[in-house]
């Protein structure tokens, strides 16, 4: 069934040209889903749809790029799966992250080493037990170049939860406890099928609001100056995990 697809097959659901994978799969969280992708697409070279599939194909100073834009673990395993199914070799995470440590700074990037698996979606693809967890050279390459910028990087784990409105104060209490330096709805699936699938696997999220201090909530709009700094930011990370990906792809 669906398991048993081709890569063949799952050309044709992307709409892929034959001869046209991509180096890399970027992979956006993001409530906006299609705003969120048309400004990323942006920051890319010749970005164009997907005919048949809700996704981006564009280059990056000689990279073929993918990019796509998730909400939650299942379309976050679509994409990866269906990308990593054609044979993209490189998955990277993006988007933003709760902060649930304190001093994570709005526009802040944490790089995680691994996500805690309660987003619904990994144990479809790694047994219990085993980590959701980035390539760890490719993920130190990211950190080092995002330094390098003097951008504030943390590379400590993350928790991938499935059901963001349903989380408490307790909640968040409990995990700040635990460690977590914050909390996606995504990346523990994408990590899970990238490492399935055989792919390289990293991330790169900014952080947004701040969950134990209660700030910068999602339910407030954010001044203009602090928005300012996130849509500078975010275009920052593109370029610092792209100029790694083409550095070890050795175009």
């Amino acid at each position: 069934m669906y398991r048993e697809m081709s890569a063949e097959d799952h050309r044709r659901v992307a709409g892929l040209k034959p001869g046209d994978t991509p180096d890399v799969l970027l992979l956006v969280g993001a409530f906006a889903v299609h705003p969120t992708g048309k400004r990323f697409a942006a920051y890319l070279e010749e970005a164009e749809l997907l005919p048949t599939f809700p996704a981006y194909v564009a280059r990056w100073k000689g990279l073929r790029v993918a990019l796509a834009v998730c909400l939650g673990g299942p379309m976050a395993a679509m994409h990866v799966h269906t990308f990593c199914g054609v044979g993209v070799p490189v998955v990277i995470q993006l988007g933003w992250f709760g902060a649930l440590q304190p001093g994570i700074g709005l526009g802040d990037v944490v790089v995680p080493r691994h996500a805690e698996r309660q987003d619904g979606v990994s144990d479809w693809y790694l047994a219990k037990g085993i980590l959701a967890d980035a390539t760890a050279g490719l993920s130190a390459a990211i950190s080092a170049n995002l330094r390098a910028r003097a951008v504030p990087v943390s590379e400590h784990a993350i928790f991938s939860t499935p059901a963001l409105l349903a989380e408490s104060r307790e909640v968040i209490a409990d995990w700040s406890r635990h460690g977590w330096e914050g909390v996606d709805m995504e990346t523990a699936a994408t990590f899970a099928v990238a490492k399935h699938m055989g792919a390289e696997r990293a991330a790169a999220l900014i952080r947004i609001d701040d969950l134990v201090a209660e700030e910068d909530s999602i339910a407030h709009e954010l001044p203009k100056e602090r928005l300012a700094l996130l849509r500078a930011r975010e275009r920052e990370v593109v370029e610092a995990v792209l100029e790694v990906v083409a550095g070890r792809s050795g175009r």
